[in-house]
């Protein structure tokens, strides 16, 4: 006899199912799965500032310290970071008096610098056993913000991100997506823009948030909306070297990558560079995404299914 024709008083005395555990993953599992699911990033036509490898923006930083009185006091001069000490800038830094950051020096390399360099990107993912996730953690050395919001949210250093949900066979179940202000998408696997078996990102234009479709999408800032487009450049992550994030050695620090924004005293964070993954910082969980969000319209582009034209970096 099967549990399924147990009924009654017997059925009750069963004791509840144990919730299935996923036999634990080797690094090289991790790698591989990294690679299946990696998503496929569509960027806005007017999209500007591209990906950037974290580890050559460091490169192309200073690490300074704010001070209120006597301006900011520089500990590492440009191209002499190192990635260790960043790892050990604790959590308190995000709103500590005399913060440390990697002021990126466009000033001094060119403005270039900010477009970011598509071809030296990395696919930088990261496996989160708790949860059953893989993460995949893009960088970009500058947000522009959306359309409309002049230099309010500009600043260097943007962290974004995409989830994929598995189950206990590894197979994926709902996608995440990151957007501004805690407004994070999900959708189901099912439903999830798909290309050659990977989710499809549509990338906001200047604020890199993630979007499943083109359209536009509600931002914080009344009356502004990020704008997601078709038809610009179709970045394929998969066809980028999969590194563990977890590995770098500024992984868990606390630093802000980007420059403390002028409004950081008055308790605005918008022009201030973001902290980079950590423990604080990993997947993005069930609860922190909305399968419900939509665009409010959904006119400004359409999904692109082939043939692709050949791909050309943007320079």
């Amino acid at each position: 006899m099967y549990p399924s024709d147990i009924s009654g008083p017997s059925r009750q005395c069963l004791p509840p199912a144990e919730p299935v555990t996923p036999a634990p993953l080797t690094p090289v599992q991790q790698q591989e799965l990294a690679q299946r699911y990696a998503p496929i990033l569509y960027f806005h036509p007017q999209e500007e500032n591209f990906l950037q490898d974290p580890n050559t923006y460091i490169e192309q930083s200073t690490l300074r310290q704010e001070r209120d009185f006597w301006g900011d006091k520089e500990l590492h001069g440009l191209g002499e970071v190192p990635a260790r000490e960043l790892a050990d800038i604790g959590p308190d830094n995000k709103d500590a008096d005399s913060q440390l950051f990697l002021d990126h020096q466009n000033e001094e390399l060119g403005d270039g610098v900010r477009d970011g360099d598509l071809a030296n990107s990395k696919n930088l993912y990261q496996y989160d056993p708790e949860s059953n996730t893989i993460t995949y953690h893009l960088f970009y050395s500058y947000n522009d913000g959306p359309p409309g919001l002049g230099d309010v949210q500009n600043h260097e250093g943007d962290w974004e991100k995409i989830t994929v949900q598995l189950d206990d066979q590894y197979q994926p179940t709902a996608v995440r997506y990151s957007a501004h202000g805690g407004l994070n998408a999900e959708r189901s696997w099912a439903d999830t823009p798909k290309e050659d078996g990977r989710p499809v990102s549509y990338v906001g234009q200047g604020s890199h948030a993630n979007f499943p479709e083109t359209g536009s999408w509600e931002t914080k800032a009344p009356g502004i909306d990020d704008s997601a487009k078709s038809g610009g450049v179709r970045f394929d992550l998969a066809g980028q070297p999969a590194v563990d994030v977890t590995t770098q050695e500024w992984y868990g620090g606390h630093v802000l990558w980007g420059e403390r924004g002028s409004g950081q005293e008055l308790g605005i964070a918008e022009t201030t560079g973001p902290t980079g993954p950590s423990a604080d910082k990993g997947p993005i969980v069930a609860g922190d995404a909305d399968p419900s969000l939509q665009p409010n319209d959904e006119t400004p582009g359409f999904p692109f299914y082939g043939p692709y034209p050949p791909f050309v970096f943007p320079p």
